[in-house]
């Protein structure tokens, strides 16, 4: 005789389960959404479900293992996660723009949300410094080839850029972050 309660109540109490445990894992501060570098990424399609995001069922980006469509900072997003031996090493937030100014707004936007957690970036292709640069060695610069900036962190580095249209996508918005 089985003492497991009637598969009635077991899909619940797993709902419930699973809810603790992200927001557990969320109230820990995890490395990147609910999972820390180095953890086993088994579990990602189960973490980004339980979040409301849906498989990635086009062609993955770049250099990720797993895919999802979500949503952060009130926008549709791509969520990647790379994984090396099994374990989390990146994960990163894709957004499509609708055009130039729909990705200059959302990369200021993004860039004030990390400086708000991280601090001023570590190297800022906006920066005067920068800008001087380039000037120096004659090199004109689009708007986008400024819209890049990276924040060096104890656990990882954070870099946020803006993507002018390619062959296969349009103007992107990519927030990546990558264990050190």
């Amino acid at each position: 005789m089985s003492l497991a309660p009637p598969l009635v109540f077991r899909r619940p109490l797993c709902l419930i389960l699973g809810t603790a445990m992200l927001l557990t894992g969320t109230a820990n501060a995890s490395d990147f959404r609910t999972l820390d570098y180095g953890a086993a990424c088994t579990n990602v399609p189960a973490l980004e479900a339980a979040q409301g995001s849906a498989p990635f069922t086009e062609r993955l980006p770049s250099g990720y293992q797993f895919a999802f469509r979500g949503h952060y900072v009130d926008r549709d997003v791509v969520i990647g996660y790379s994984c090396k031996d099994g374990v989390l090493f990146r994960g990163a937030y894709i957004f499509d723009a609708r055009d130039e100014a729909d990705a200059s707004a959302l990369y200021r936007k993004l860039k004030q949300n990390v400086i708000s957690a991280r601090g001023k970036p570590s190297y800022d292709f906006a920066s005067k410094e920068y800008r001087q640069k380039m000037a120096a060695i004659g090199a004109k610069l689009s708007v986008p080839d400024t819209e890049v900036a990276f924040w060096s962190g104890k656990r990882d580095e954070a870099h946020l850029s803006v993507a002018e249209p390619s062959h296969d996508h349009g103007w992107r918005v990519s927030l990546s972050y990558t264990a050190e």
